[in-house]
């Protein structure tokens, strides 16, 4: 042990005396060595906010790492590699383009995207695309979807059909971001604007048919109710037929006797007969 003490008290003597004769080369070293670390702090030390992921190029290596995506947080690299930091949160722009319909008249769409990256295929995008890959896939993606997808329907077509236009657009546009390695989230219309001349001939068009409609419900009701004055009248027919051939003059004079009866017991009237009549039945006058 105490051998190995005096070995250690000797090396530090000889540092100390190699410092001391080196000491402007040492400070010199030390200063350049600090300078270089806060010249290349970027380069070295990496912070991925929350919301980023990074995607690491070695330039010594195999270039972009496929298999591995760096998450929020402090990480150290060589400075001669470098990092690549994507915003991972959803993220949208607004966009607005001119298309033809099939009659080739010209539609302005005006419309939103939603788009977020996914984790699993950022290096693909990374070394297949590039960080610029909302202008080089996204936009001219969803740019030529819509066009494709307007160019499919009429004008007077694109008013009553806007739902399964905005649903056909999504799911376009997704499937062919999700090739690009890009997750979209929606593609929602915010207006369609036709030329004026059109837009009024539509709408004229479509308030006809409003007032049309209503003529036709006006009618169908006006037929229902002749079909029940019918079915009605020809039930009193039947009954009228009927009824007349169940009665004869044996039975009206059993049911005006009857109604004698019961009129002649009420306390509060006074009967007269005055005669009987052909038929026998009495009549009956007065009243308290």
């Amino acid at each position: 042990m105490k051998t190995l003490l005096r070995w250690l008290a000797a090396r530090i003597l000889d540092v100390d005396r190699y410092l001391r004769r080196n000491a402007p080369y040492v400070v010199l070293l030390l200063f350049l060595s600090a300078f270089l670390f806060v010249a290349m702090f970027d380069l070295i030390v990496i912070t991925i906010r929350p919301g980023e992921l990074g995607v690491l190029w070695r330039r010594l290596g195999a270039g972009t790492v496929i298999d591995t995506v760096y998450r929020e947080g402090l990480h150290l690299i060589l400075p001669v590699n470098r990092m690549y930091v994507y915003n991972a949160r959803k993220q949208q722009f607004e966009d607005t383009i001119d298309t033809l319909t099939v009659d080739g008249l010209n539609v302005r769409v005006q419309y939103s995207v939603r788009y977020f990256l996914s984790a699993d295929t950022l290096p693909l995008l990374h070394q297949r695309i590039g960080p610029d890959y909302v202008d080089v896939v996204v936009r001219p993606e969803i740019r030529s979807v819509v066009r494709t997808v307007f160019g499919q329907f009429k004008p007077e077509e694109i008013y009553t059909s806007q739902r399964a236009i905005q649903e056909r657009v999504s799911e376009q546009s997704r499937q062919r971001l999700e090739a690009r390695f890009i997750a979209l989230d929606d593609v929602p219309i915010e207006s369609i604007t036709l030329p004026p001349r059109i837009s009024e001939a539509i709408e004229a068009k479509m308030a006809y048919q409003q007032v049309e409609g209503e003529y036709v419900y006006r009618l169908a009701i006006a037929q229902k109710e002749a079909e029940r004055l019918r079915i009605e009248s020809n039930g009193l027919k039947v009954f009228n037929n009927t009824l007349a051939q169940s009665l004869d003059p044996s039975l009206l004079h059993w049911y005006g006797i009857r109604a004698t009866q019961e009129l002649a017991k009420s306390p509060n009237s006074k009967t007269i007969v005055i005669g009987a009549g052909n038929s026998g039945l009495p009549i009956i006058l007065g009243k308290d």
